[in-house]
């Protein structure tokens, strides 16, 4: 019996360090290789938290055993108020140089102080975050770097203490110089690019916007413009390439530019979606969303609200544009709206991007590459897809101009054709007079030539009405028929015409053409089955020896026309302006 107890105990106690917390296991020396060239440094970090934020490197080592292994996602601790110390226990290899950067990828970090203990002594401290300068920094570049001096074969120990307001993700590595300078140029190279789509892009919807007037191309420029300075600023490049004389920009221009995004998105949507038409609600909703986002980012500027707040704002209204915008999507889609296809497919892409960025600086997810950069490529691509979408506006825009051109052409033809023939009225006819008339003189006469039918209203009594339409009809034909296409036939009213000819040398070939339309009317008409006879009355003046407007040609045409008609029908005369009447 007491065999066995004694066995039970001795099982009981070799089993005792795996039910020990984290915080009792000390954490393994990272192990640096050169060959390696890149070392994550996480497995290795246990961590204390210090409320009070006062603590100095020796406090934090009198508390070396409370250290514990950081909770939660990978190299990500979220939202902190508290100061944060991490410990990192290093071991160069036999035969390596020692020389190796810390890297912390995640420019947002307000400060960071780095002590570099060896065998128990400080040996090296320095401070790094974005509230330090960009010029004092003790390598200028996007994320936050310290060079160390690691002699192979002593212990070494790393003590970080972190502070920030924003969100406190901690990709610590160690690398090489020249794996750092290869990893900097691939991103360098990536956020160049990305950056130039986006300066694009808004150029092209400024220059729109100029050219169209409209509004949406406005809201689609600050989204651009919002999403694109803040991806600048967020990968650090903005205050090394552009504002890192500013400590302000570096600080605060992330939040701040998310949220002039998210005004720009909200009122961008709403406006293409056409919302305000079909649910009005939805659309008060979206722009009060809008306002809210813009009124954070004002209040923040003028130093009304602090980053914690701006920042919380930006997450919490960073989802709004889909979850507003949804429903007005699905419904203009079940209506055939192309644009809403491509809002949704962007929005798929997006909302993915957005629910990574959230849960990345809630603190919900690993810290790595693909999850701080998910939400650049998804917007980068929601941008694209509302390319398409101003692409299909335009094209329904251009439409839309088009069927109004055709309408008014359409109402503008009513108000200047003649319904039952199709030849220009009285309206048309003094249109066409107006331009012809410009051109006439010298040996570029018009002519205008007014016909009156003989012995239509006999044939429109014997008939009826019906008939008489018809010969009106093939009346009007048979006027075509022997003028040139540059020549006008149009209706007056009755069985009156008028026949406008331009370009003519002289009075011979204006009688040439009158005696060509009195020769149009010499075969007999067929009208339901039965001939019959209509002749014709000409009366015609020249612009501009008989007249320099239409009145007074149409006037002497027509006393030409009536004098015709006395003298017996199917005659041919002109109205001169000189002489009196002439009959030919």
């Amino acid at each position: 019996m007491n065999i066995r107890l004694r066995h039970l105990l001795l099982c009981g106690l070799l089993a005792l360090p795996g039910l020990l917390p984290a915080w009792a296991q000390p954490a393994q020396p990272l192990q640096l290789v050169d060959s390696r060239g890149e070392v994550d440094a996480w497995p290795a970090v246990t961590m204390l938290s210090d409320p009070s934020g006062l603590w100095q490197v020796e406090d934090a080592e009198a508390r070396r055993a409370q250290l514990a292994a950081p909770a939660g996602a990978r190299a990500n601790l979220g939202v902190r108020s508290d100061a944060v110390w991490l410990h990192v226990p290093l071991q160069v290899s036999t035969g390596g140089r020692g020389r190796w950067l810390l890297d912390i990828d995640y420019p947002s970090l307000d400060r960071i102080e780095v002590y570099q203990m060896t065998e128990g002594r400080l040996l090296q401290f320095a401070r790094v975050g974005d509230d330090l300068p960009f010029r004092l920094r003790t390598m200028q570049v996007r994320t936050h770097v310290v060079a160390l001096e690691l002699q192979p074969g002593l212990r070494h120990e790393l003590w970080l203490r972190v502070q920030t307001t924003s969100s406190m993700v901690l990709p610590i590595s160690l690398m090489t110089a020249e794996r750092y300078q290869q990893r900097e140029a691939q991103v360098q190279l990536l956020q160049g690019v990305i950056a130039g789509i986006g300066l694009c892009l808004l150029i092209y919807s400024i220059a729109q916007w100029l050219s169209l007037r409209d509004r949406t191309f406005v809201h689609y420029a600050l989204a651009v413009a919002g999403a694109t300075v803040f991806f600048f600023g967020y990968y650090g490049l903005g205050p090394q390439h552009l504002w890192g004389g500013s400590m302000w920009l570096t600080a605060n221009l992330p939040p701040l530019s998310a949220l002039v995004g998210l005004v720009g998105a909200l009122l961008f949507l709403e406006r293409s979606l056409s919302v305000a038409r079909h649910n009005p609600r939805l659309a008060l909703a979206m722009r009060g969303a809008a306002l809210l986002a813009g009124g954070a980012a004002v209040a923040f500027t003028a130093g009304l609200v602090d980053y914690r707040a701006a920042h919380l704002a930006a997450t919490v209204l960073g989802p709004s544009p889909i979850v507003l915008g949804l429903p007005a999507a699905l419904v203009r889609l079940r209506g055939g709206d192309r644009a809403a296809l491509y809002v949704l497919i962007g929005w798929g892409l997006y909302g993915v991007g957005i629910v990574v960025m959230v849960a990345l600086l809630r603190g919900h997810v690993a810290a790595n590459w693909w999850t701080q950069h998910a939400f650049e490529f998804g917007m980068l691509a929601e941008m694209v897809m509302w390319q398409r979408v101003l692409a299909v506006r335009q094209e329904q825009s251009r439409h839309a101009a088009a069927q109004a051109d055709r309408e008014r052409e359409a109402m503008r033809s009513l108000a200047h054709t003649d319904p039952l023939t199709g030849l220009p009225n009285r309206r048309g006819l003094q249109l066409e007079l107006a331009d012809a008339l410009l051109r006439a003189g010298g040996e570029r006469l018009l002519g205008v030539f007014l016909l009156d039918l003989d012995g239509f209203k006999a044939v429109n009594d014997r008939f009826g009405h019906d008939a008489g339409d018809e010969l009106l009809k093939q009346a009007a034909q048979r006027l075509r028929a022997p003028l040139r296409h540059r020549d006008v036939v149009a209706r007056l009213g009755g069985d009156e015409f008028v026949v406008m000819a331009t370009d003519l040398p002289g009075d011979e070939e204006a009688r040439r053409l009158g005696h060509k339309l009195l020769d149009a009317f010499s075969r007999s008409f067929v009208v339901r089955g039965e001939p019959c006879r209509v002749g014709l009355t000409v009366g015609y003046a020249l612009a501009p020896l008989d007249g320099h407007d239409a009145d007074s040609l149409l006037k002497r045409a027509d006393a030409a026309m009536y004098a015709g008609k006395q003298a017996g029908k199917h005659t041919l005369r002109r109205g001169q302006a000189s002489v009196g009447l002439v009959a030919t």
